[in-house]
């Protein structure tokens, strides 16, 4: 499940994911209720009307039009679904049409992420692979219980591109994975991945963008929420830099075993299109402040500023 406010309303809605079985959106009207949506909202089935063997699930705003998506994973021959945000609380199968199930379909899907891993403003996926059942390999070749994860590059037009095979060698382990959680591991700019394998060790991914000379900028950026939200869950993030507009929200957990973690909060009030107003902000500056009892985490990297707290 992930808790995000998809409707845009300023209150956090909660979307279930449900194994083999309509999915649950509950719409929370701002009183301390909810309402249960997901079949007039389209998000209790993927867009042929079928209930899928669903596993994990993220959120965020991956065509940049201020309002959040969601990408779900499934089982074994199953396409993952990815949720395209129409407005008005509306949400349409947008798989086929921007490839977001390529490289997954013969076997089960497990934790997944909307992550942004070059720096281009645009959230790429990263999918994690590998089957329910250890015997599968044995009596079923068109799967297996091991396998390779996925990564979707971004490219910004509405389209997703199987990016795996040019992304380096920490894409060829082949494990039975299950969880990915997504940071900065080693704060140098770009987002790292972590991944839990069933009965194996944990596969760590490190992201070498900036080291392989990527130029893109980006900033960090530590929360401050109140007593008894020091992570400011629930805020809403908004990033503008020249024509382009981010929006993201501080999530508790999403996915599929994954841990608790939050994202940055951001408004800035830059004059001109394109630098701020105490010069650019990039990885040789990260324009943060420490502050009491808040973390950073892989979706603080934008171009943008502190924000106050919500």
């Amino acid at each position: 499940m992930v808790c995000a406010d998809y409707d845009n309303d300023g209150d956090t809605d909660v979307f279930v994911l449900n194994d083999v079985s309509a999915n649950f959106l509950w719409n929370n009207d701002g009183t301390g209720k909810f309402e249960e949506v997901a079949l007039p909202a389209g998000a209790a089935y993927n867009g042929y009307g079928d209930p899928l063997g669903n596993m994990g699930i993220d959120s965020a705003d991956y065509d940049n039009d201020g309002r959040l998506d969601f990408f779900t994973t499934s089982y074994q021959g199953q396409s993952p679904v990815l949720f395209r945000n129409l407005g008005g609380g509306v949400l349409e199968d947008a798989t086929a049409a921007t490839g977001a199930g390529a490289g997954s379909y013969a076997t089960v899907k497990w934790g997944c992420g909307l992550v942004d891993f070059d720096n281009d403003g645009h959230r790429d996926l990263f999918v994690a692979m590998g089957h329910l059942q250890d015997q599968i390999d044995h009596y079923d070749s068109t799967t297996s219980y091991r396998a390779r994860n996925v990564l979707l590059r971004n490219t910004g037009n509405g389209l997703f591109v199987d990016v795996s095979d040019q992304a380096g060698d920490g894409m060829r382990p082949v494990a039975s994975s299950r969880g990915a959680v997504f940071d900065d591991l080693d704060n140098d700019g770009d987002v790292d991945v972590a991944v839990l394998n069933s009965r194996d060790k944990p596969t760590i991914l490190r992201n070498m963008f900036y080291e392989r000379g990527g130029k893109s900028h980006w900033l960090q950026v530590r929360l401050r929420g109140v007593k008894t939200n020091r992570d400011g869950v629930g805020a809403r993030v908004q990033v503008a830099a020249g024509d382009l507009t981010l929006v993201d929200e501080v999530h508790s957990g999403r996915g599929y075993q994954k841990p608790l973690g939050a994202a940055a909060v951001l408004r800035p009030g830059w004059p001109g299109p394109r630098r701020p107003r105490r010069g650019p902000l990039d990885r040789r500056r990260r324009g943060h402040r420490r502050t009491r009892g808040s973390r950073s985490t892989p979706d603080d990297h934008g171009s943008g500023r502190e924000a106050p707290d919500r």
